[in-house]
């Protein structure tokens, strides 16, 4: 019980904190996205980046606190959930990726060597679902107070996804480290530094979250291994 309440209350934290980025930065998103006209790449990679999220977290709440779920609805909220969530870090790794790309000045070696982490990425990603996603198995709780869906049983290789996404961070942020202290420590432009800046910090930030996601599916109760995989 406690374990299950400790989860619950870091996703409605983590619900709760995505609602306040979110009409924090509205202002900023309404001005350098929504206000221009036409669209790009990366205006079409945003949307879906960016509102992803608001399907993720609802159904991600009704899983954790739903009353009298059936098993069947679990399943499925459970693969809708695997899904988007692989959806949305994918493309967040493109929106960087072609930031990187776009520091780099286009530069065709950058651009062979994201394909082919991408192509690494896509397949290893694909190989870890097709283990994982079959293994999850859930129940009737044991207590009928305890709320939501119930998880009997699941394999840990989905560590394994972490460990991919760290490897893709870890080139992103190689190749941002290595342009920003070789080129543009020293630049006035104050757009390119926002981009090395904001860069290496997503970078960074993902990259730890990862760590902490693979640790705590290592070492903790499984109990907690979902805690802040959102």
């Amino acid at each position: 019980m406690d374990s299950l309440f400790t989860v619950n209350c870091f996703q409605v934290s983590i619900a709760t904190l995505f609602i306040f980025d979110y009409f924090y930065q509205l202002e900023d998103e309404v001005t350098f996205i929504w206000s221009r006209a036409g669209w790009s790449a990366g205006k079409a990679l945003f949307g879906p980046t960016r509102y992803i999220p608001f399907i993720i977290i609802p159904l991600m709440l009704f899983s954790s606190l739903g009353v009298n779920v059936g098993v069947h609805t679990c399943k499925i909220v459970f693969y809708v959930l695997a899904v988007l969530e692989t959806v949305a870090i994918a493309l967040s790794q493109v929106i960087f990726g072609l930031r990187a790309y776009a520091m780099w000045n286009r530069n065709k070696a950058v651009l062979v060597t994201y394909c082919c982490v991408a192509v690494g990425y896509v397949a290893a990603i694909v190989c870890i679902l097709q283990s994982f996603l079959p293994s999850v198995t859930y129940g009737p709780p044991p207590l009928p107070i305890i709320s939501g869906c119930y998880k009997t049983g699941g394999s840990s290789v989905d560590f394994a996804t972490y460990v991919v996404i760290m490897l893709a961070d870890a080139v992103t942020t190689t190749l941002t480290v290595y342009r920003a202290y070789r080129h543009f420590r020293h630049t006035p432009n104050a757009l390119v530094q926002t981009m090395t800046r904001d860069g290496v910090l997503y970078c960074v930030s993902v990259f730890s979250m990862s760590i902490a996601n693979v640790l705590i599916m290592l070492l903790v109760p499984p109990q907690y291994a979902d805690i802040i995989t959102v």
